[in-house]
Parts: structure tokens; sequence; C-alpha cells
């Protein structure tokens, strides 16, 4: 793992991070650095550790929840979160929405597996479309969310500024990023899984 990423990647340390940044820092780096421009094989043997390191660079840099992880561990190196992450009210509710989503999903795409004649698959059609809705809506509101923890993140950057001491914050940050990008992830497989069936 790298020491510091956004300083290999030459970023500044900030929770709030454009995934596109992130690519066009780690461009920028990879090219002065490409194990293919080297001139021999010990500079190939350099080039090639170096690559990696701002390959995992950017691996952990661009989702929310490892740069906020990172940063964390970067800046508040002895911290410890003082209780288990909890989960509020609107968490809770997009957990229950997305699980539901997620389980309609699975459950159509066995019904549609299992449909054996052209009769008992087009009497899923209007079951499919309803599914499809609640994945959009799961998805609209995993999207709000995450909308929500950037503007969270931007309020702990600017913080950062006067109060020093935001390591709590973070740590929360992180763990409902963490969230967010699972719930997303799943969702995502769901809709996967639903086109697959066909």
């Amino acid at each position: 793992m790298v020491a510091d990423a956004f300083a290999l990647l030459g970023l500044p340390r900030r929770a709030v991070l454009n995934p596109d940044l992130v690519k066009a820092a780690f461009q920028k780096a990879a090219a002065a650095t490409h194990p293919d421009a080297a001139v021999d094989e010990p500079d190939r043997v350099v080039r090639t550790v170096r690559f990696q390191q701002l390959n995992e660079a950017s691996a952990l840099l661009t989702p929310a929840a490892s740069r906020l992880k990172h940063l964390l561990g970067l800046e508040y190196a002895g911290f410890s979160p003082s209780r288990a992450a909890a989960m509020d009210e609107p968490l809770v509710s997009l957990f229950t929405q997305v699980g539901a989503a997620v389980r309609a999903a699975a459950e159509w795409t066995r019904r549609r597996q299992a449909a054996t004649t052209f009769l008992a698959r087009a009497a899923l059609t209007a079951s499919e479309m309803q599914v499809q809705e609640t994945l959009e809506a799961a998805g609209r509101s995993v999207r709000e969310a995450q909308d929500l923890l950037q503007s969270a993140m931007a309020e702990v950057d600017a913080a950062r500024l006067v109060a020093p001491d935001q390591a709590e914050t973070l740590s929360a940050l992180a763990q409902r990023a963490a969230f967010l990008e699972k719930w997303q992830a799943q969702l995502l497989a769901a809709w996967a899984a639903l086109f697959g069936a066909g």
C-alpha cells in the first residue's frame, strides 16, 4: 500500500476529489513513469514499481470511502472511532429501499429463468416493469444520498482549514460512503442480472 496516495499523484489532501481529477493526475504521472519508456532493464524495474504505486494510489483515491479512510489515516494516525458506525434514519430507510429493490429483482430473475414457455415469459412483462421502476427509484435515492455526502465532504474540507480536528466527522463520512458504494454496486449487479435473464 502506498504511504501517501495524495502526494504520489500530486493532489491536495481533501475529502472531495473529482474522479476525473484523480484520473488526470494518474495519467500525467503514469506518462512520465511508464515502464515502456525505460532506457534499460534497471530503469524498467524502477518504473514498473512506480507505475504499480500510481495504480494503487489512483484506485485508493477514486472511491470516496477508501479516500476518506486514507485521509483519516494520514492526518489522524492514532485515531480510533469512539463508537461503532451508527446508521441514521435516512440511511436505514435507504438500506431498506435498496434491499427491497435487489430482492425484487432477484425474485423476478428467478421467475424469468424458471419460465419455459412463451406464455409464462409474457406473463412476467408487467412485473418486469415494476422491478425496473423499483431499481430506478432506489438508484435515484442512492445518487441523492451520494450528492449529500459530497456536500458534507466539502463542508469538512472547509472546516479543516479553521478547525483541524475533523477525525470523527471523516470517520462517519467514510462509513456512509462505504454503505453507499456497496448499495450502488448491489443495484448495478441487480440490473445486470435482470438484463441477463432475458
